[in-house]
């Protein structure tokens, strides 16, 4: 079990425990994430999916569906090497 502190749009502090948590979708706001709980609420951070997934220790691919994904996974991995780079 994971807690973390996260900001809302509102500029409360709420602790979130990540085995309370669902599902993570894009919130209104850029910037924003809408952390949906077992008890079937939902809160709205500031902070991106990846951001609250690793915060949180939360699998990205459990929890993120990608055609919500706001911050692409091919911008963090590195590019591979073109042909003429390889020995």
């Amino acid at each position: 079990m994971t807690r973390a502190n996260f900001d809302t749009p509102d500029g409360e502090d709420i602790d979130i425990d990540s085995d309370d948590v669902t599902h993570l979708s894009l919130g209104q706001d850029e910037g924003t994430t809408v952390i949906e709980l077992e008890d079937g609420s939902e809160v709205v951070v500031v902070a991106t999916q990846l951001e609250v997934a690793a915060e949180l220790g939360l699998n990205p691919l459990d929890y993120v569906d990608p055609e919500d994904d706001d911050e692409s996974l091919e911008d963090l991995v590195d590019k591979p090497l073109d042909d003429e780079d390889v020995a």
